[in-house]
């Protein structure tokens, strides 16, 4: 069950750190290395085997595996009835989609991304209220730049401000165009400039701004294994590079809330 200050940081923020949220995610790593040896070749005791540009794609298979079913916890759906409802929410097919992120040996420093920032689609409902939670697992320890997903905190009420309520659901690319139109902060992390030459971390991560009274500000998530972060699915979010020297393993998926049904004839 969730605190009064929980539910308060996710409505603020629109994030919420789950320390410990899941045991023995030790095996589940476990059995992710054991797939990418047999079905790629890569070793987690060999780093010259990993994918140089860090990128890692086509892992569905890995994530059907039993093990890590786990991963819907006791505590993770304790939580997620009270953000969306006990009952309410759709449990998925899997819980794990997996996100493994390598040390790009190719790039020199980390930084606040540009370009890919995005909310994820998902639809009005009739029904008024939060209608998806997506879910970071940490299945390993991601220590900041060691290529943790970043979240745009408050984002989640500026798109309820920026949304046209006539319309299906959220779009991203129209947001990002409107949102920036009105706020040069948002223009810039997102596509920055020619004459930009801010510290792009202290600015975005750090100082953050204020923007139609609402506080917003670049974090990283990052933390011990077991963590889960539950993100309001209006969140603008971003994948970051690993600029560290171990893979970064999270687990996502997006859970949503179950559609009102109609009644049926009286």
């Amino acid at each position: 069950m969730l605190s009064a200050s929980q539910y308060d940081e996710f409505e603020r923020t629109g994030l919420l750190r789950l320390p410990g949220a899941i045991p023995d995610v030790a095996a589940m790593c476990d059995r992710i290395w054991d797939h990418l040896l047999e079905e790629r070749g890569i070793s987690r005791a060999d780093p010259a085997t990993w994918p140089a540009d860090g990128r890692m794609s086509g892992l569905r298979g890995v994530g059907r595996h039993g093990e890590l079913d786990r991963i819907g916890s006791s505590i993770l759906r304790a939580a997620l009835d009270g953000l969306l409802g006990k009952g309410r929410w759709l449990e998925p097919r899997t819980w794990a989609r997996l996100l493994l992120t390598f040390p790009n040996r190719e790039s020199v420093e980390w930084d606040v991304p540009l370009g890919a920032w995005h909310n994820d689609f998902i639809p009005f409902q009739a029904e008024a209220g939060l209608r998806a939670v997506q879910l970071f697992a940490l299945l390993n320890e991601v220590r900041p730049q060691g290529g943790g997903t970043l979240g745009l905190r408050g984002s989640h009420r500026l798109v309820a401000k920026y949304a046209d309520p006539a319309g299906d659901g959220p779009h991203p690319r129209e947001l990002r165009r409107d949102m920036g139109s009105a706020h040069p902060w948002l223009r810039e992390l997102w596509r920055g400039g020619s004459d930009s030459v801010c510290d792009r971390t202290q600015r975005f991560m750090v100082e953050g701004a204020v923007l139609d009274g609402i506080p917003v500000r670049v974090v990283e998530l990052s933390g011990s294994p077991g963590d889960v972060f539950l993100m309001h699915c209006d969140t603008f979010h971003v994948a970051a590079p690993n600029c560290l020297d171990q893979p970064r393993i999270m687990a996502t998926n997006v859970i949503s809330r179950e559609r009102a049904r109609n009644p049926g004839p009286i």
